[in-house]
């Protein structure tokens, strides 16, 4: 039986020995930027007179650039994965897992210098942020990386790469050069609205590390249900999980180079906060009280302690959108108001922003909001927020960049995951990175295209109200659509040429993903 993680190498061949003989003198060549039938058509007919050097390689999102060679390393029982910092241990326990369960093979992680069959894992101080290269070789497959992330990255590409037939295990030798185009690339769960386990949670932090998706957003606060295990409100606020289940989740996704940012969806939907303490955030319907001080020291406390379990993360999502505004007419808060010069609630609802970015920047994070406030105000939304624009409603993803923010396109279409409303992987792949579409539009419409830009950082694909079970059948063909586009998008590839390869990693997932 042949584990279907990478294709046996393919046969090619020419007609005339001179032919042969070039292709042999060029056995490494680069292919970042096209298909992998490369020179196919041209050698077709022959077939069957020679087989190529080179490799068919499943690898999802393509990387940037990669070299192939002849030959392959075998991946014995008890290869040791040697790693030179300490800090790398997790990562070789992950991987020395998940190759046992792909492939059967019992690995060794440890310290120390590779020997011959062994796999490395090394920081490279001359690569950056998630650069990472990649040499395979007879003996030996290294693993170089900026960081722990870069590194993880790294690895994830050697597990795509390894090959299983009923007599071997092997790595094919190559060399990979890669960083991702973009540093934001994310996906949202939804665990407010229907109910998660910690292990289908986990199922996406595996689905994340796979695909390389950098962040995986948890909304954890709506009018349903407050998520997070308080320890300060402990009376209040019950949480959905055990505080230690919760740690023990971050230092999953850690291990495994990918990054919980955590959401506390405020000043609406909040129905679950003002219920469970309205003598501290007002009894305003499913909006916490902007004119209450209670309401600013409560939410310090709660960005504290979530900020201190999600210490890994470099950002606080703090909501921001769909905010009933009407709710703040009452004369607690208009004396509020009054006494801090706030003319009315649309001014308001931009001094929370502004209050609530500074709590944030206080527990040592930075602040995203989802799109909604306005392009105009007398207060001024700080730029050192980072806008996730997905309505294409209050203020446009075009006027944001020009204006100063840095935005990470959510957009509505296609990137929206709500039970069965749902783009198809296809619509996925043809959308790029700066083209924003509003809620159930045409997969032809064109949607509003913003001038490539740093300014936008990445992409984010969103599952809304969803129960736990089914976000990895919704997602793990939709996910690595948006990957590819967004990690490596001048890669020259097609969506039939990208679906061979995902039906391989899709395998793959499973055997990771089996206990």
């Amino acid at each position: 039986m042949t584990m279907p993680v990478a294709n046996s190498p393919s046969a090619l061949s020419v007609s005339t020995t001179a032919k042969l003989l070039m292709l042999l003198s060029a056995c490494l060549y680069t292919i970042s930027a096209a298909p992998l039938g490369l020179c196919s058509s041209a050698i077709a007919a022959d077939a069957a007179e020679a087989k190529a050097a080179a490799p068919t390689l499943n690898l999802v999102p393509w990387p940037k650039s990669v070299q192939t060679a002849s030959g392959t390393m075998p991946l014995k029982v008890g290869a040791r994965i040697a790693v030179g910092d300490a800090k790398l241990l997790p990562l070789a326990e992950v991987l020395a897992q998940e190759i046992n369960q792909a492939a059967g093979v019992a690995c060794k992680p440890e310290m120390g210098m590779a020997k011959s069959g062994d796999i490395s894992l090394d920081f490279d101080t001359k690569l950056h942020d998630e650069q990472y290269t990649l040499t395979i070789k007879s003996d030996t497959a290294l693993v170089r990386g900026g960081t722990y992330g870069a590194i993880a990255i790294g690895t994830v590409t050697l597990l795509q790469a390894m090959t299983k037939t009923d007599t071997a295990v092997t790595l094919p030798n190559l060399t990979v050069t890669d960083q991702p185009q973009v540093a934001y690339r994310g996906i949202m769960l939804d665990l407010a609205r229907q109910p998660h386990t910690i292990a289908q949670i986990k199922q996406i932090v595996q689905l994340s590390r796979l695909y390389k998706i950098r962040y995986l957003q948890l909304h954890l606060s709506d009018d349903p249900a407050f998520c997070f295990p308080s320890t300060k409100y402990a009376d209040k606020l019950k949480g959905s999980w055990k505080l230690v289940e919760v740690k023990e989740l971050v230092k999953f996704a850690d291990d495994r180079g990918v990054t919980i940012v955590p959401e506390l969806d405020v000043p609406g939907h909040a129905t679950a906060l003002v219920q469970a303490m309205p003598d501290v955030f007002g009894k305003s319907g499913n909006v916490v009280d902007a004119g209450r001080e209670g309401t600013y020291a409560a939410l310090d406390t709660l960005v504290g302690e979530i900020s201190d379990v999600f210490g890994s993360s470099p950002y606080f999502h703090i909501g921001g959108d769909e905010v009933n505004k009407g709710c703040w007419n009452n004369p607690d808060t208009a004396a509020y108001m009054t006494a801090k010069k706030i003319e009315n609630v649309e001014e308001l609802y931009r001094h929370f922003i502004v209050r609530v970015n500074e709590i944030v920047k206080k527990h040592g994070k930075k602040t995203i909001v989802w799109e909604g406030f306005a392009n105009k105000g007398k207060i001024e939304i700080p730029k050192d927020i980072t806008v996730m624009a997905y309505e294409i409603v209050f203020y446009l993803p075009h006027e944001l960049v020009k204006d100063g923010y840095n935005v990470i396109n959510a957009t509505w279409t296609p990137l929206y995951v709500v039970n069965a409303n749902c783009r198809p992987p296809e619509e996925i792949y043809a959308w790029n990175l700066f083209r924003f579409k509003k809620f159930n539009a045409p997969a032809a419409d064109a949607g509003l295209n913003v001038p490539p830009t740093p300014q936008v950082l990445g992409a984010q694909m969103c599952a809304w109200e969803q129960p736990g079970a089914a976000e990895l059948p919704s997602l793990r063909k939709r996910l690595p659509a948006m990957s590819e586009r967004i990690y490596s998008p001048d890669a020259g590839k097609n969506f039939k040429d990208f679906d061979a390869r995902l039906t391989v990693t899709d395998k793959l997932l499973d055997l990771i993903l089996a206990k």
